[in-house]
């Protein structure tokens, strides 16, 4: 016989598994326009990828091709600059196999600011909190789990 307060631990780790699947989700969705929108430009064999870093610094990689590209994909930078919703502390375009990057600071200067609203990039912090509140309650509903089936072994 169990008690209700164990039925509840799955379903809270459930709807926290859930709500780390959409906000994965939303940002695969996210590379896929901006993904689209490389392609729109003229450039083909896109690739998009998003990457944060443990400290919260957020790298977008673009692999492209376009044999009449002369230049060294800096389109490709405005576009991720102009158009992607999501934080971005440097971008790194790999066009016709030459790799070049830059920081948020030369794309600020460079390209003006992002307009796009709200500012992904201002950082309220939120985010990083509810990311750890979330490991913090995914880790005591473990420990919980763990403790009480250790306890039911003690018993037998």
């Amino acid at each position: 016989m169990s008690h209700p307060a164990g039925r509840r631990s799955p379903r809270l780790l459930g709807v926290l598994l859930c709500l780390f699947a959409a906000a994965g989700c939303m940002s695969v969705a996210e590379m896929e326009e901006l993904q689209v929108r490389v392609v729109d430009a003229g450039y083909t064999d896109v690739g998009v990828g998003h990457t944060t870093e443990i400290g919260g610094y957020d790298t977008v990689t673009v692999t492209a091709t376009n044999p009449s590209a002369t230049g060294d994909g800096i389109d490709i930078a405005r576009l991720v600059w102009h158009t992607y919703p999501e934080e971005v502390d440097e971008v790194v375009v790999t066009l016709n196999g030459t790799s070049r990057f830059a920081t948020r600071e030369e794309m600020a200067q460079e390209f003006g600011p992002r307009g796009l609203q709200p500012d992904p990039d201002d950082d309220t912090d939120l985010g990083d909190v509810l990311e750890w509140l979330v490991v913090v309650v995914v880790i005591l509903v473990v420990l919980v789990k763990v403790l009480s089936f250790l306890a039911r072994l003690g018993r037998r």
